[in-house]
C-alpha cells in the first residue's frame, strides 16, 4: 500500500513538472508541424536526395532541414526548414541548376510559407473516434462487469486513462521529444493497452466475487 502511494506521489510530480514546461516552453514539434518555409524546385530527372540535401545545408547552415521528392515522377524536389530567406533561396537554386545542369529562375520556384501547426488540430480527427470508442468501452464494460461496482468500473477506465495520457505528455514535454506523426497514434496505443490492462483486472475481480458467493 505504501509502495502505490509513493507511485502515485511520483506520477503526480512527473505530470506537475510537465505541466510546468509546457507552460513555459511548450511541446517540442517537429519540423512539419512548426511555422516553417518550403521550396519546391523541379529539376526535370532523377536526382539524389543526398546531393540537394547538400546544397540546402551548405546555404541554410547546421538546422534541421527537411529534403524530399515530391510529385509521382520524383523529378520534383521539396526543401522544407524553419527559415528560408530570399537570397538563400537565390542561392540553391543557383547551385541546383549549377548541379544538375537546368536553368530555373527564381520565380519557377514554387515557394510557400506554412504556419505552425497548433496540438488541437493534430488530434481534432481522432477526437470524434475515441469519445464514440469510450462510449462503447464504458456501456460494455458497465453490463460486463455489472457484479462490480458501477462507480468504480467508470472511474477506473476513464481515471486511468486519462492519467496514463498525461503522463505520457508530460515525459514528451519534458525530455522535448518531438511531437510528430507518430506521437497520436502512440497515444491511442496507450489507451488500448491501459483499457486492456484495466479489463484483465476487472475479470480476475469478478472471478473473485464468483468464488467468494459460493462459498457462502
Amino acid at each position: 500500500m505504501k509502495s502505490k502511494k509513493i507511485i502515485y506521489i511520483i506520477l503526480v510530480c512527473i505530470i506537475a513538472v510537465g505541466a510546468v514546461v509546457t507552460g513555459f516552453k511548450g511541446l517540442n514539434f517537429d519540423l512539419k508541424y512548426t511555422a516553417n518555409k518550403q521550396i519546391e524546385i523541379n529539376i526535370g530527372k532523377q536526382f539524389d536526395v543526398n546531393d540537394v540535401k547538400q546544397i540546402a545545408k551548405e546555404v541554410i547552415g547546421n538546422k534541421e532541414i527537411i529534403v524530399q521528392k515530391v510529385e509521382i515522377y520524383e523529378e520534383i524536389v521539396s526543401i522544407t526548414a524553419q527559415e528560408i530567406t530570399n537570397e538563400q533561396v537565390e542561392e540553391i537554386n543557383t547551385k541546383v541548376n549549377e548541379k544538375y545542369g537546368i536553368k530555373n529562375e527564381v520565380k519557377d520556384l514554387i515557394v510557400t510559407e506554412n504556419a505552425h501547426i497548433k496540438g488541437r488540430d493534430l488530434i481534432k480527427q481522432f477526437i470524434f473516434p475515441i469519445a464514440l470508442s469510450l462510449v462503447i468501452i464504458l456501456i460494455y464494460a458497465t453490463i460486463r462487469f455489472r457484479k462490480i461496482n458501477i462507480f468504480e468500473v467508470l472511474a477506473k477506465i476513464i481515471g486511468l486513462n486519462i492519467l496514463a495520457e498525461l503522463l505520457y505528455v508530460s515525459i514528451i514535454a519534458i525530455t522535448r521529444l518531438q511531437v510528430n506523426g507518430l506521437t497520436v497514434p502512440a497515444a491511442i496505443a496507450i489507451y488500448v493497452i491501459v483499457t486492456i490492462a484495466i479489463f484483465n483486472e476487472f475479470e480476475h475481480k469478478e472471478e473473485k466475487i464468483k468464488k467468494e458467493q459460493k462459498n457462502k
